[in-house]
């Protein structure tokens, strides 16, 4: 597979980013929201920064099935974005990590657990990786909390994006095992 294909959940459509206006504008947004990017970067991105991220976002994205999908409610409003693409480690070992930006009008409804549910599924059952990690800043509880729903857990800390955080892990054994209840529910 090489390109990332949609997916779905029960309750959201995950579409794969494209260099097209709409797409780009949901990304900047979040890029330069001061709530989203606390525990990103730290602040929100300046304009030329956004547009450098979204160079970045559109390199990854459609490799080898990695890259960055929106993610669209019911309603067809834009209400985030999710993530599978190599974690930047500085180690020649390849670990592919998963991960999501929320917009804050939708935060507390369970939407970063639905899609990381999904996007597991994706990378055992299509992608058929063995393990998929994600990263998160310590202070970031409600993060770590639904990778932790999602069935990831705390391996410690790795460095990771030039900085010492919390790692998390979920093999594809340990996805079908203590996940399987949920299986049945994150897609369609």
């Amino acid at each position: 597979m090489s390109i990332n294909p949609p997916l779905k959940s029960i309750r959201f459509d995950l579409i794969p980013i494209k260099n097209q206006s709409i797409h780009n504008d949901h990304l900047i947004e979040m890029m330069q929201d001061s709530e989203i990017q606390r525990y990103i970067n730290g602040n929100p991105l300046s304009d030329t920064e956004a547009l450098q991220g979204l160079d970045r976002f559109h390199k990854i994205s459609n490799k080898n099935g990695l890259g960055f999908w929106l993610i669209y409610n019911n309603e067809q409003q834009c209400v985030g974005m999710c993530l599978l693409k190599p974690l930047p480690t500085g180690d020649e070992i390849e670990l592919i990590e998963t991960g999501y930006w929320i917009k804050p009008a939708y935060w507390g409804q369970r939407i970063a657990s639905e899609v990381t549910l999904r996007l597991l599924r994706y990378a055992f059952d299509d992608l058929d990786l063995e393990l998929v990690t994600a990263v998160v800043e310590p202070e970031n509880i409600a993060s770590r909390k639904t990778l932790e729903r999602s069935g990831l857990t705390n391996r410690g800390s790795m460095r990771a994006y030039d900085k010492e955080l919390p790692f998390y892990t979920i093999s594809k054994d340990e996805f079908n095992h203590r996940c399987q209840t949920c299986i049945d529910t994150v897609s369609t």
